[in-house]
């Protein structure tokens, strides 16, 4: 579109420091008049190397990495990371360990999506559900503080299981805290989803069908609102999630008033999973399986429903690699041992298509307006981190 341009086009830098903006990226979009013609993502912003700095820290020590490719769900990054690792050292994870990180991720996923629920409330001026929102994703945080002894980096699912066991009142505390989010939650839906405003600024606004989110390389709640039922955790079941029951909320027209209705359906089914999932955490039970300082060689590749959509995380323990030609490819074998640190650890970005081919799409499909476009990128959700990592 930029070969294309013409007199009457505006080129306008959009950047990080704009209200509107999804944190530490920018863009450089296109305008004819009102209407967002073209948008190219500018990021950089914060780039730091992380999947390069795992290479130079232990399997232990890149437990506070992992989750920094996303802060505002770091604990479905800890898991992903954690069975990766657990792969290597081809360990089963005891049973009460397995719950307790699908707790520990399900409440990521509310508080990002509580998160979301104020991002996306100030961008169309409905600042009291924001407030409402940041009210009971704060009793998440005080609730993770007393678990693991942080806020937001909680540094809890670790290979071999999870750092130490949970407190003896984990199973009331965490019933109690589920009630009390989901009160809040039904406060919330009522007062922004049949809001006029919200509406009229929302329905029939960046519209990505699921046909198109396919194609552009979109999972999560973003491709489940255009109509596809597609959920890591029910396709590729990982940690005991094939061991409780939840559905997968879907819409039909994939616009951002339906991306913001799959958010809230999805907290009322993560708390679902949170009230039987603390049902199976049995006192005394095992929770942690030790693992030697050196792993042997070999892959680990996990993938996870994060708040987002699915995280891949690949992680090389380097031995000995051997390729080993089956018909007409060539098969690669780590043998031996590795070492105390992974020789590659490499994340699949969830915001990249995003904020590139999915944004592309809508303004050159529908006509966006500039007021529109800071709407569509916050009902997208994405966490620029995990672009510069």
């Amino acid at each position: 579109m930029v070969g294309e341009q013409t007199a009457k086009q505006v080129e306008l830098f959009f950047g990080p420091q704009h209200p509107g903006v999804p944190g530490n990226v920018g863009f450089k979009l296109w305008l004819d008049g009102e209407r967002v013609v073209d948008v190219e993502l500018i990021p950089g912003f914060l780039f730091r190397g992380f999947e390069k700095m795992m290479e130079n820290r232990t399997w232990e020590m890149n437990i506070v990495m992992c989750y920094r490719f996303c802060v505002e769900d770091p604990d479905n990054l800890e898991v992903a990371y954690a069975e990766a690792v657990d792969r290597i050292f081809k360990v089963e994870v005891p049973e009460k360990a397995k719950y307790i990180r699908m707790i520990m991720a399900e409440f990521s996923r509310i508080a990002s999506h509580l998160f979301w629920a104020n991002f996306m409330s100030g961008g169309v001026g409905l600042r009291t559900t924001g407030y409402w929102a940041i009210a009971a994703r704060e009793e998440i945080l005080k609730w993770f503080a007393r678990v693991t002894g942080h806020r937001i980096y909680h540094s809890f699912s670790v290979p071999g299981g999870v750092r130490w066991d949970v407190p003896r009142d984990f199973r009331d505390k965490t019933l109690d805290l589920a009630n009390k989010v989901e009160d809040i939650v039904k406060d919330i839906e009522e007062a922004l989803l049949r809001n006029p405003v919200f509406k009229a600024r929302t329905k029939n606004v960046g519209v990505l069908k699921a046909e198109d989110a396919i194609r552009l390389g979109v999972t999560g709640p973003s491709l489940r609102a255009g109509g596809m039922p597609y959920d890591i955790r029910k396709a590729v079941p990982y940690e005991n999630y094939d061991k409780v029951k939840f559905n997968v909320p879907v819409g039909e027209n994939g616009d951002s008033y339906e991306r913001s209705v799959i958010r809230f359906k999805e907290i009322h089914e993560s708390l679902n999973i949170i009230r039987q999932s603390v049902e199976e955490v049995k006192p005394g039970a095992p929770y942690r399986v030790k693992l030697p300082l050196t792993a042997p060689a070999g892959v680990g590749i996990s993938r996870v429903e994060s708040a987002r959509g699915e995280y891949m995380i690949h992680v090389i323990s380097m031995g000995v690699m051997k390729a080993e030609r089956v018909g007409d490819k060539y098969v690669v074998h780590f043998t031996g041992q590795g070492g105390r640190k992974p020789y590659r650890v490499r994340l699949r970005s969830v915001s990249l298509p995003l904020l590139t081919t999915v944004l592309k799409h809508i303004v050159r499909n529908e006509e966006v307006t500039i007021a529109d476009f800071p709407v569509i990128v916050k009902s997208l959700d994405p966490c620029p981190p995990d672009i510069d990592r």
